[in-house]
């Protein structure tokens, strides 16, 4: 008598738009930015478990799901946050058996959340920085930022590796460049990029409101009895396309995330 009333008890959070650790369990298996490691399961999930705090989330979820270790983590809404919601998924490479596949998702707490700034970068440096580096690669496939002793970075994607040297190729049918890694200052590995959607709506929200109010000053007479209402008025429009114009602006900036690879 009483499953339907539980059942349906079920969907609030949905239909709240409300994200839920059940969820994000049934994301798919492709889903999230993808990393590669040379390191044990158990070694990858005691590492994403302590990344995952160090982010300021909390551990809501560790289990075993379709041959891969699944680690949930959670923060909850606060002032002036919609909460987050990651999921780190560890599995075995379809490619490369002898290494592992870490995908990461980033979700606000809220499903109308369209300004949520993707934390997947940030969680798989915070991982990086607690392997060694022969766990991090870099593997063919990858993109990396090599940076040769006085001259400027070299972006590409990983053609091959060997002890002494890497290949990489800037574009898709470039000619590549052989570096030799003694000879690099540094080599960096992308974790991916972010959207300033957010920052953006907030700065236009600022700078619009500013300007509505000044056109709505500026076209009442001093001595209207609406004048403070149609200053108002002009705020409000102001911000709202300020905000709109910003986000856009925004969401089509992006800052790619670079995790550092030991390499002398």
């Amino acid at each position: 008598m009483h499953l339907p009333r539980l059942s349906s008890l079920a969907l609030v959070p949905a239909l709240a738009g409300c994200v839920t650790v059940g969820m994000m369990k049934e994301l798919p298996p492709d889903a999230g930015r993808l990393a590669l490691y040379a390191a044990p399961p158990d070694t990858l999930v005691a590492v994403a478990e302590a990344a995952i705090r160090q982010q300021h989330l909390g551990v809501a979820d560790t289990s075993r799901n379709a041959g891969a270790r699944v680690v949930i983590g959670s923060r909850a809404p606060g002032l002036f946050s919609n909460g987050e919601f990651v999921r780190v998924r560890i599995a075995p490479d379809s490619a490369v058996s002898s290494l592992m596949a870490v995908r990461v998702v980033s979700q606000s707490g809220s499903l109308l959340d369209l300004g949520h700034r993707d934390g997947a970068p940030r969680l798989l440096v915070a991982m990086d920085a607690q392997l060694r580096a022969t766990a991090l690669g870099p593997w063919p496939g990858m993109r990396v930022r090599a940076t040769p002793q006085g001259s400027n970075p070299i972006l590409g994607a990983v053609l091959r590796v060997t002890p002494d040297t890497i290949v990489l190729e800037e574009t898709p049918g470039s000619k590549p460049y052989t570096l030799q890694i003694s000879a690099l200052a540094g080599l960096d590995v992308s974790r991916g990029n972010y959207r300033h959607t957010r920052e953006g709506a907030l700065i236009g929200m600022f700078v619009g409101g500013l300007v509505g109010a000044a056109i709505g000053s500026a076209t009442t007479n001093s001595g209207d009895p609406f004048q403070a209402l149609n200053v108002f008025g002009g705020v409000l429009v102001g911000a709202a396309g300020g905000s709109l114009v910003g986000g856009l602006a925004g969401a089509s900036m992006r800052t790619e995330v670079w995790s550092p690879v030991p390499i002398h």
